[in-house]
């Protein structure tokens, strides 16, 4: 059963593939034959939908992803859905600017857009306009709240709580009344309630039964969590960078106090990267450890240290040393090469494909 926020998402997307696939009509000659919204197959999950249209004789099937708003960061993801699909993928946007083309080109990802920009190939067709500018400016906004930095916090206490799927009344944290999930994550109750009334209006959190609320279009959920962590949180928690004369140093370190991420995670977890980077969250280190591994400070270092911005006492068991595969996932983007993206490609695969599709 399709709920009410469900069924405004879906024609929120196809309103912009109408009009996208007009501007581009005008301009090409296209005709969207058909198109279906909604999950593809499970293979497929994390696309919006499926369409076919005609252009020039040739008879086109896509399945495609709707955006309200593309970055560096969006593309990355969406060249990493691609790679899950064997017939391609069709972004539909409302503009797509000369830069974001480019990368959209390069990275193989099909895109049209309300302005008639589009870049679509197939077999004896290739067609590329770009330049064309959008038809009204952005409105100036600061976005739904829930994608402030309190937001953030909160949605990755939601995503990462081990009891998401369970379907016994309040035991999810997302279930639990406003009050619980304040004392479990030390936000105000306040905050909690506009960041919760945000998510429910946006469609992302729904009630499924009788005090049982979860996370719906998690796939979704997940890429605006990842593009708002890398923007607008992220940058805020460094508090220090070192470089070492030992790039392996990392592995005869113990950290008392803190926990991996990023590169060094990824290698303990599956042995598949070098690090080139060494990402830690916990407290500043101490002298003693310092001096011991050889850092030394330096402001563009590929040591980092950060600070936590959920509870540290909220790991898994003790013998855990590394971050949640969410965070490990959004720092291998972060670092922003075809070797960390593929390794988060891994993480996804391995250890977040059963969380992010269960719903």
């Amino acid at each position: 059963m399709m709920h009410n926020s469900e069924q405004i998402a879906m024609k929120t997307d196809s309103s912009m593939l109408d009009r996208a696939a007009r501007a581009v009509g005008e301009l090409t000659g296209l005709t969207c034959e058909n198109f279906s919204l909604g999950p593809i197959a499970r293979k497929q999950e994390g696309f919006d939908g499926m369409v076919r249209f005609k252009l020039r004789g040739h008879k086109l099937r896509r399945p495609f992803v709707v955006k309200q708003s593309l970055n560096s960061d969006v593309v990355h993801l969406l060249t990493l859905l691609k790679k899950a699909s064997e017939d391609g993928l069709l972004l539909v946007t409302p503009h797509v600017n000369d830069r974001q083309a480019e990368m959209l080109r390069k990275a193989g990802v099909e895109f049209m857009d309300e302005s008639g920009n589009v870049f679509l190939r197939a077999p004896g067709l290739h067609v590329l306009i770009t330049g064309r500018r959008a038809l009204l400016s952005p409105a100036a906004t600061s976005g739904p709240r829930a994608f402030h930095p309190c937001g953030l916090k909160l949605l990755f206490a939601l995503l990462t709580d081990s009891q998401l799927d369970n379907s016994q009344p309040y035991v999810a944290l997302v279930s639990r009344a406003y009050r619980e999930i304040a004392a479990a994550t030390g936000f105000a109750h306040s905050t909690i309630g506009w960041i919760m009334a945000d998510l429910i209006r946006l469609g992302m959190v729904v009630e499924v039964g009788k005090g049982v609320r979860t996370l719906v279009g998690r796939y979704r959920l997940l890429e605006r969590w990842v593009q708002g962590y890398l923007e607008v949180l992220r940058p805020k928690l460094v508090t220090e960078r070192y470089r070492s004369i030992n790039a392996d140093w990392w592995k005869n370190a113990s950290l008392e106090n803190g926990l991996w991420s990023g590169e060094v995670a990824e290698a303990k977890l599956t042995g598949t990267l070098k690090p080139g980077t060494v990402t830690v969250f916990g407290e500043r280190p101490p002298h003693g450890f310092v001096l011991k591994h050889s850092l030394q400070k330096d402001p563009q270092g590929p040591v980092e240290f950060l600070s936590p911005f959920w509870r540290m006492d909220g790991r898994l068991d003790s013998a855990n040393t590394c971050v949640h595969p969410i965070l490990i996932y959004a720092d291998l983007l972060a670092i922003d090469d075809d070797r960390t993206r593929e390794a988060a490609r891994n993480v996804y695969e391995r250890y977040l494909r059963s969380i992010i599709e269960a719903a």
